[in-house]
């Protein structure tokens, strides 16, 4: 076997290996994200939306659903919960008639920040342990394979 066939067979084995840590990753991540969500009286899908409103101010649900590679169904439910439970606001959206752009209200944005805050201090004690290298490193790879499986699971 050629040298460079073994390297490239050990690379494929690590990344092989990688997406599958990925899966208990996000349980983890999930379950992490779901106690600190809660401890602010939000769920997971509320705590995503409400973050999606922090970075597109005055987004529609079909931008939301997008930005956050959400279902719509899912996304309209989630809007609905945040509207009766006065942590995000709607306005009839200018641009096309019968639907809404939103926005967090007060009350949303103190939410989020501080489940934000929150979640940064975790993550600062995890990051002391990397280098900004690696760091940048993780995030072009993980980037990268979140649209290499988003591009598969469109072709099946």
């Amino acid at each position: 076997m050629c040298p460079y066939y073994s390297g490239m067979e050990h690379r494929l084995d690590q990344l092989y290996q990688a997406v599958q840590a990925a899966r208990p990753l996000l349980r983890n991540i999930t379950a992490a994200v779901e106690q600190g969500s809660q401890r602010k009286g939000v769920t997971v899908g509320q705590r995503a939306l409400l973050e999606g409103l922090s970075l597109f101010p005055g987004a529609t649900a079909p931008v939301l659903c997008a930005k956050l590679q959400l279902k719509r169904q899912y996304v309209s439910r989630i809007l609905k919960e945040l509207m009766s439970e006065q942590l995000i606001e709607s306005q009839p959206n200018s641009r096309r008639a019968g639907t809404h752009c939103y926005r967090l209200s007060p009350s949303g944005d103190a939410t989020i920040t501080a489940i934000r805050a929150d979640e940064m201090t975790k993550l600062s004690r995890f990051a002391q342990d990397f280098s900004a290298s690696e760091l940048a490193a993780y995030h072009k790879v993980q980037l990268a394979l979140t649209r290499y499986f988003a591009d598969l699971a469109k072709d099946t």
